[in-house]
């Protein structure tokens, strides 16, 4: 009698590939609680940041993985959930960069801004019709654009070095967006455009990743000028952790 596979993914790289990035973002999280034992104000936001790379590639995995009829009640079920971690990831990324690297009335206008339109987004997903895919990713790749925003300010705190790596994640996000907005290219059965995005999802958060832990966890900002010496550490680049 011949034996039957006990698990069939449905997407078979776009499943695995989120599954196994969701397993490294628990560790991921686990590394930046660790580096935040001793900053309390910079834990929150690093593990929201986890908690939504978790949530984004655990729910994506999932739904890329089991095995929905197209169309059925489970399947768009799944989808607007798989759609909702992506709001959340969006925001939750941006979460510590905002709060470490921008300071006083800036900081608050931009992390409501983001979570105010990542909610504005979640609601519409789940109260409105459903909206055609390319706009979807549209305005995903919006939101996440908004929160490069206030460039001048981060390359004043951490300097271009630093900022290269937000760039290569922010370029890693769009070639995969366009990738799935042109549903281009179809590299082979199996493997097109919606895998290269799957890839380059993963990719692009362990470069924010290590953005986050090299440059913003130890980020220390100016003494204020009317301070007097040694109030606050002297300001310098922020330090490469290896």
């Amino acid at each position: 009698m011949e034996g039957r596979p006990v698990l069939v993914l449905r997407d078979p790289v776009s499943s695995s590939s989120h599954l196994l990035t969701a397993v490294w973002a628990v560790f991921a999280t686990l590394v930046m609680f660790r580096l935040t034992t001793n900053r309390p104000g910079r834990m929150l936001p690093v593990l929201i940041y986890g908690a939504s790379m978790v949530a984004l590639f655990l729910a994506s995995g999932t739904f890329h993985a089991l095995p929905f009829e197209k169309g059925s009640w489970s399947w768009r079920l799944f989808q607007k959930i798989d759609q909702t971690a992506v709001y959340l990831l969006i925001a939750g990324t941006y979460t510590p960069v905002l709060s470490v690297l921008l300071a006083g009335a800036w900081r608050k206008w931009f992390l409501r801004m983001v979570w105010t339109l990542a909610a504005a987004g979640i609601s519409c997903l789940w109260l409105l019709p459903k909206a055609p895919h390319w706009a979807v990713v549209a305005i995903y790749l919006s939101l996440g654009w908004i929160g490069i925003l206030p460039l001048p300010l981060y390359y004043r705190a951490v300097g271009w070095r630093a900022m290269n790596w937000m760039w290569a994640g922010a370029l890693l996000y769009t070639v995969g967006a366009v990738c799935e907005i042109t549903e281009w290219p179809i590299v082979m059965p199996g493997f097109g455009f919606h895998e290269v995005l799957h890839l380059c999802d993963s990719a692009a958060n362990m470069v924010f990743f290590l953005f986050v832990v090299r440059y913003v966890i130890p980020y220390q900002p100016a003494p204020h000028p009317a301070e007097p010496a040694g109030v606050v550490a002297a300001a310098k680049p922020a330090p490469v952790v290896s």
